[in-house]
């Protein structure tokens, strides 16, 4: 008895380690955007990080992506025709957000992964001085 009740608790233990593991890496990758796009270029999902790209590209959820947008990033286009996976540089006023670009023609969208985000000096510049003030 003893041990069966020692055993579960070990189990009990090792899955909320590993769910508190899964939490953690949820909410490191949600500092990253990640937008979803269909094969129309209509915007149909975006994450809490991802919502400054929209303000940015002044559009919404079930709207189009601007084709101003579209033509500065024209590898989105090369994903959907050649289904490969290029890289991208969304380029604010603050930082380089490096993507890549992932098409799933079965499910008809492609997705938008951020993985890098590359400050400006000039923010640095700022962070540095309100980490002094």
């Amino acid at each position: 008895m003893a041990l069966k009740m020692k055993s579960i608790i070990h189990e009990n233990n090792y899955a909320t380690i590993e769910m508190i593991s899964q939490a953690t890496k949820e909410k490191q990758a949600s500092i990253f955007p990640v937008l979803k796009i269909d094969y129309h270029f209509k915007l149909i999902e975006c994450n809490e990080a991802g919502l400054p790209l929209l303000r940015l590209w002044n559009t919404n959820l079930d709207n189009p992506i601007p084709i101003g947008i579209l033509e500065r990033h024209p590898e989105i286009f090369t994903a959907i025709k050649n289904s490969s996976m290029p890289d991208i540089n969304i380029e604010t006023d603050d930082a380089t957000i490096k993507c890549t670009v992932v098409p799933f023609p079965e499910a008809n969208y492609i997705g938008i992964y951020a993985y890098m985000i590359e400050f400006t000096e000039k923010t640095k510049e700022k962070v540095t001085l309100t980490r002094l003030n």
